[in-house]
């Protein structure tokens, strides 16, 4: 158990809001049998429903149950076993759901007061349950950005949404990274988000550690929020953003900046 941070009151209005915004955004759509060119695989339906299935993983890991996954590569077998299990529902009816979900989390997260069970996410490391909402804001963000895309329709991200999903899964983020893209880096990155917080991450040996004290950083990187997301979450390509100045690297070692986004597994 933890003591509860002010994080909850900051992340689930935007839980609320991404969910309103993936309702409006959905309900709408001529074709929920479109493919999603991001999700190549998915349909804007199984997308949706994908994130039907994801809301109440958060609400069992507070409670001790869920289906966790140690090695993040095997994650995608998980939703797809998830998605068959969650059967043919319509668009409307998958709005429904997520809307409701989202808000029996909210009553059951703030019901815990003062004191937030932590849970191993996938990847195998120890989050709050209140930070892990960060992470559901950056599946709603994030997916909400690939149907937006595949319908041709605007999606603007909110650079303090971006914060908050920063903050949500720096302490998973030992748990996802790639051995063999990792193995050897010895190497500090310092993230500056525009606008919102600072972050640090160093690499050991490969191994990684958030926000330690003392590190000197060997690359630094002011990010607009919206670009260093989409980045590592693999949709769009570094060096649109870097001809633009919405990334930029210096330091003893900026160039290490350019395979950051590839020393994870793939969100």
């Amino acid at each position: 158990m933890q003591t509860m941070s002010r994080y909850l009151d900051r992340v689930l209005p935007a839980l609320h809001q991404l969910t309103e915004r993936l309702a409006t955004l959905t309900t709408a759509v001529p074709d929920p049998e479109a493919r999603v060119p991001a999700s190549p695989d998915w349909t804007v339906r199984d997308v949706v429903a994908h994130l039907v299935t994801v809301a109440p993983r958060y609400a069992q890991g507070a409670e001790g149950r869920g289906t966790w996954i140690g090695d993040p590569r095997e994650l995608p077998a998980l939703n797809d076993d998830q998605l068959r299990a969650l059967g043919q529902l319509d668009l409307p009816a998958l709005a429904g759901r997520l809307r409701s979900d989202v808000a029996a989390l909210d009553a059951q997260l703030r019901g815990y007061g003062s004191q937030v069970p932590s849970f191993r996410f996938h990847g195998g490391e120890l989050v709050g349950a209140d930070v892990a909402l960060g992470i559901l804001l950056g599946e709603l963000v994030v997916h909400g950005w690939d149907l937006a895309q595949a319908l041709g329709r605007p999606w603007p991200i909110d650079p303090g949404h971006v914060e908050l999903i920063v903050e949500g899964v720096n302490p998973i983020l030992p748990g996802w990274v790639d051995r063999d893209q990792a193995r050897g880096l010895t190497a500090t990155f310092e993230l500056r988000l525009r606008g919102q917080g600072t972050h640090v991450w160093s690499f050991q040996d490969g191994r990684l550690e958030v926000g330690p004290a003392g590190r000197r950083p060997d690359a630094r990187i002011s990010a607009d929020p919206a670009a260093l997301l989409l980045v590592l979450y693999r949709r769009q390509s570094q060096w649109r953003h870097i001809a633009t100045g919405r990334l930029l690297a210096w330091g003893r070692k900026p160039w290490l900046a350019l395979t950051l986004a590839d020393r994870f597994h793939k969100p």
